[in-house]
């Protein structure tokens, strides 16, 4: 016992002092230790008990201890529950409860690294002792215990102790698969970004990591779009949707995404609708001549969603609380828009961008079903870059990004990969890392994740799983340019004849 001790107090609706004072003693004895906290309690394990009260008007004050069997803020649940059934017939009610202090001795299933924090307003202190953590939490109301608030802290710590044992992603990937050597074949050997901004194919814009697309690279990556969809999307009967790029900070938090607020581009809409408010604002600008952003902070509401991050934080919600039949699986595509992404300092070319072009492809179904969409796409995804594209490419098996995202770390072994990443080889490093790679497509497979998340039932009480993949079509555009330069007549067949002819780039329409 002392596992979890916890100081709280019980609010009745009126004076309670008398009647505690006389039957307290009695109920404790008789009816809230051997009953009320040893139900569901193994054998002769102990549960949780009252060391010590005291009552005056119509608050009772506790000290609860407790144990890994019945923690002490759920058997102060159980003791809330008992009372208001127990007074509720001398008209007396349960008002609130409150956790002025709670101490709690936790083991955690592996020691630390270096000192662990969590950043909440009820965790006063966390102290690690080499083998037990003292955790110290004070005001606690009602709905820290309801909504399960403590188990979510030990998780956390739980979750932050197994990130110390993981050295970033790479330290998770293995090589499962690489195509023969071809890097001899590409025509370009340096990063291109500053060639096709010469040439009038791209516009670097001023806010990093916007690029505009022009006609001649947009049509290179339409016609990529159109291969994807010849040879995945359509002999896969894929359907099409839109899905927003507004996504409402509830789907943000569901998808995980909270757990990376520093990567998500927040939107904030303006204050009122009222113009008279911006007026000072308006003033200034066309004064100055300039866009005061302190200014325009102030003329901005609290934020009510997130810029896409991953394309497919919709589709989980199009399903949510809902009843499916996995008997009738779906497949999904989008390509409505770009997605963003704050990489802030690294971005330097046109591989890595805050806002960029991809096409996500969802999937619903069995387990089976799943795993098999899943195979299937990378497969013919590799066929293309291979055989049609023709570029030394590599597969790797690595940890599930909607886990990192979520921030979670996954230490289960499974018979099957959740997430394969899609990595094109090149014969220099990218302006944005000191790397000689870029990674072009990911493959996953969530299992259930998402269909606990967002509370999906199946008819028949079957496992719902999930997967997606996303195809970045910027990317690709830019390692085919990489690897068969910019002169039309030297590109693949399949390419040209979808293309037909290349536009006029915008130097074509610049006088000077």
């Amino acid at each position: 016992m002392g596992e979890f001790n916890l100081h709280c107090w019980i609010e009745f609706s009126s004076n309670i002092e008398k009647t505690l004072k006389e039957k307290l003693p009695i109920l404790i004895a008789k009816e809230i230790h051997p009953v009320l906290f040893k139900k569901g309690i193994p054998g002769e394990k102990e549960g949780a008990r009252i060391v010590e009260w005291d009552v005056k008007d119509n608050k009772l004050n506790l000290i609860i201890e407790g144990s890994n069997y019945l923690r002490a803020h759920d058997a102060l649940l159980r003791l809330r529950n008992y009372f208001a059934e127990k007074f509720g017939k001398e008209k007396i009610g349960v008002r609130n409860i409150f956790g002025k202090k709670y101490e709690i001795l936790y083991h955690p299933k592996r020691n630390p690294l270096e000192k662990i924090e969590i950043k909440v307003p009820w965790v006063k202190n966390i102290e690690f002792d080499g083998k037990v953590f003292k955790i110290i939490l004070e005001n606690l109301d009602a709905k820290c215990f309801e909504d399960r608030y403590i188990e979510r802290i030990l998780k956390r710590i739980e979750e932050k102790i197994s990130k110390q044992y993981v050295h970033g992603k790479s330290s998770l990937t293995e090589e499962v698969k690489r195509s023969e050597k071809k890097i001899e074949k590409y025509k370009i050997k340096s990063d291109i970004s500053e060639k096709l901004i010469e040439l009038g194919w791209v516009k670097k814009f001023s806010l990093a990591g916007v690029w505009g697309s022009l006609p001649p690279f947009t049509s290179l990556v339409r016609a990529i779009e159109a291969l994807i969809i010849k040879k995945i999307i359509k002999p896969m009967k894929f359907e099409e949707i839109l899905l927003p790029r507004l996504i409402p900070l509830d789907t943000e938090y569901k998808k995980g995404h909270l757990a990376i607020p520093n990567e998500i581009f927040w939107v904030s809409p303006p204050i009122s609708r009222d113009i008279k408010d911006f007026e000072d604002l308006i003033d200034y600008v066309e004064i100055t001549g300039e866009v005061d952003n302190k200014m325009l902070k102030e003329k901005l509401d609290k934020p009510i969603a997130g810029l896409a991050y991953a394309q497919c934080e919709c589709f989980y919600q199009l399903f949510e609380k809902k009843v499916i039949d996995i008997d009738n699986p779906l497949r999904f595509f989008d390509r409505f828009g770009p997605t963003w992404r704050a990489e802030f300092g690294g971005v330097r070319g046109l591989e890595r961008l805050d806002e960029f072009y991809r096409i996500e492809l969802t999937y619903l179904g069995s387990p089976e079903f799943v795993i098999n969409t899943r195979d299937e796409i990378l497969e013919r995804m590799v066929e293309i870059v291979d055989k049609t594209f023709d570029l030394e490419w590599r597969i790797d098996k690595t940890v599930p990004v909607y886990l990192e995202h979520a921030g979670k770390v996954d230490e289960e072994k499974e018979e099957f990969v959740k997430t394969y990443d899609l990595t094109i080889l090149l014969p220099f490093e990218t302006l944005s890392r000191k790397e000689k790679e870029l990674e072009i497509a990911s493959f996953h497979v969530h299992k259930d994740f998402y269909a606990e998340r967002f509370n999906y039932k199946e008819r028949k009480g079957r496992i719902i799983w999930t997967g997606c993949s996303g195809l970045g079509m910027s990317r690709l555009a830019y390692v085919f340019l990489i690897r068969h330069g910019t002169n039309f007549d030297d590109w693949p067949e399949e390419i040209k004849k979808i293309i037909k002819k290349m536009p006029k780039s915008l130097k074509d329409f610049i006088v000077s």
